[in-house]
């Protein structure tokens, strides 16, 4: 049971690490919801994953240690899962992430360019985030963000003869211009 616990603790940890680190590409699901549903899942397992390799340690600092570790983590960790479970009953209702909407779209070859409208709630400003998406295996995508803007929230994507995409981010305030964006694939 101790090498069991040593494992669990370790894929869960490394895990939950690789998650928070803002990697240049990252590994998403194709399905939105189940992106809520992985979070979820892993903000439960790491309190618990601490709790059990801490019960299997023969030290009685250890054992304490990890118990006070984990009943740390329970807050943030409950907090996160409730965060999650929220969005993810949105989506299964709705059938859109309003906190991260799908607004366009362009399909070059195998690629996909997405362009998505960012709402973080009544306190913050509308963003735009236009991401190249790949797909891997069945289900999962790599997910690489090429551009983000805050105070904004409209655009559309074009694709240019010269193997460009241009966006035109529509003014989010008033008196200010259209503003032009252009990429090189």
């Amino acid at each position: 049971m101790r090498k069991f616990s040593n494992i669990f603790v370790l894929i869960v940890v490394l895990i939950t690490v690789l998650n928070m680190i803002d990697f240049h590409w990252e590994i998403r699901f194709v399905d939105t919801a189940k992106n809520y549903l992985f979070v979820m899942v892993l903000s439960i397992l790491l309190p618990i994953s601490i709790l059990t390799w801490s019960l299997n340690r023969a030290s009685k600092l250890k054992k304490v240690n990890g118990i006070i570790i984990s009943l740390i983590l329970v807050i943030p960790c409950y907090f996160v899962a409730t965060v999650a479970s929220s969005n993810f009953e949105d989506i299964k209702n709705n059938g859109v992430d309003y906190s991260f909407e799908k607004i366009n779209k362009l399909q070059i070859n195998d690629n996909n360019y997405v362009l998505y409208r960012t709402n973080g709630g009544a306190t913050t400003s509308f963003g735009l985030v236009l991401r190249f998406e790949k797909p891997f295996i069945k289900g999962l995508k790599f997910v690489k963000v090429i551009y983000s803007k805050d105070k904004a929230s409209e655009s559309t994507l074009e694709f240019e003869a010269d193997n460009r995409i241009t966006m035109h981010i529509q003014p989010y305030n008033k008196g200010d211009d259209v503003e032009v964006v252009s990429f090189d694939l």
